[in-house]
């Protein structure tokens, strides 16, 4: 008879949630622990990788997800869709009883568990936290951005403040409507719906400082998925010994076509090792394009990395020490972007030309060279 506990992950279908779920699971005792994930055409050869079984849940559109965010809308966020996934996520609950389910970026999961009566766990970006200790840069995609930014910081903050304030009350509104249709306690704010009944910060604290944080909140750190993989060691053999090394990585979101500048003759003087360009935009003799590699083997032999400004891809160039120029897609992207320039990490390229990229590279790998001299 099986007497162990079922624990359900709900990630976002996005590979970077996939994988960092992947990494929290595996601490899991899997003599005690049965973990289950959603099935997903695209992510469940990594599910199936680390063994663990998946059930059927409705979820979001995460194509649709990211056009809106892109765009800095919400619109995804409505009533009828919500209401779709929310009866999903409580049908795969109640039919398979678990003890406790696991969201990352799952927005109506936790009316599905209060619903049900099961204990969340959140898994949250630090910046997307109540508890939050700095402000959330307005968007490049916002109207009011070209003016925000003419303004002195410190107001721009506080009118930037204002305007969340008033967009999460706009976006909660779906929210409070589902809420008092299943009749479910009514929460304040639009953060609060992320939060589960315990929580667990991915991100480094020096990138995203909280205050005053409850007990049922726990700073992590950041899930570097980081598997063993035979075609990682085969592209690092291919490396010349000679020229540096830029690492590309966009994710499942970035933007590959404005990479193309890599393909001129000038970067043959790089090796250039391109992580996820499934449509093979990188064409050049010198890029080695591989639809996924151990990212964290890689940047061990990575001179820089041109990247998207994600989570989990940030995270692992903080932990390795590798410089990033990041071309973003969406306002989490530019939030991250935000917090490494802070820390003189990297710094963004989304206003760079094909000339400021060579400028960038050439500066980014010079002062390289200086501090390892």
């Amino acid at each position: 008879m099986n007497n162990k506990k079922k624990v359900l992950f709900f990630p976002f279908e996005l590979l970077a949630h996939y994988l960092r779920c992947l990494v929290l699971a595996d601490r899991y005792n899997k003599e005690e622990y049965e973990i289950y994930f959603p099935y997903s055409d695209a992510y469940n050869s990594y599910v199936e990788a680390h063994g663990y079984k998946t059930f059927v849940a409705t979820g979001f559109d995460s194509s649709v997800v990211m056009d809106c965010a892109a765009k800095f809308d919400f619109s995804w966020l409505e009533y009828k869709d919500m209401e779709r996934v929310l009866l999903g996520q409580i049908a795969a609950i109640q039919e398979l009883q678990p003890a406790l389910v696991i969201g990352d970026v799952a927005p109506t999961l936790k009316m599905a568990a209060e619903y049900t009566g099961v204990p969340y766990t959140a898994l949250m970006n630090g910046y997307m936290s109540p508890f939050y200790a700095r402000g959330r840069k307005i968007s490049r995609a916002h109207p009011a951005h070209s003016f925000m930014e003419c303004m002195p910081d410190t107001l721009a903050t506080q009118f930037t403040a204002y305007g969340e304030q008033l967009a999460f009350w706009k976006i909660h509104k779906p929210f409070k409507q589902l809420r008092k249709k299943y009749k479910l306690q009514q929460l304040r704010s639009y953060l609060w719906e992320n939060q589960g009944d315990d929580n667990l910060i991915c991100d480094l604290p020096e990138l995203f400082p909280q205050r005053n944080l409850p007990s049922n909140y726990r700073i992590i750190g950041p899930l570097i998925y980081a598997q063993q993989d035979p075609e990682t060691n085969r592209i690092l053999n291919q490396l010349d010994g000679s020229r540096p090394t830029i690492c590309v990585c966009l994710g499942s979101t970035g933007n590959w076509e404005a990479m193309q500048f890599l393909n001129d003759p000038y970067y043959e003087r790089f090796n250039i090792i391109a992580a996820g360009d499934t449509r093979r935009i990188l064409t050049a003799a010198n890029i080695i394009s591989r639809p996924f590699v151990n990212l964290p083997e890689v940047l061990e032999h990575s001179d820089l990395m041109i990247c998207h400004g994600g989570n989990g891809t940030v995270n692992c160039g903080i932990l390795k020490g590798t410089f990033m120029l990041c071309l973003t897609s969406h306002f989490e992207q530019e939030w991250n972007v935000d917090a490494l320039e802070r820390h003189g990490y990297g710094r963004s390229a989304d206003d760079f030309c094909t000339e400021d990229w060579k400028h960038a590279i050439s500066a980014a790998l010079t002062k390289l060279k200086a501090i390892s001299a």
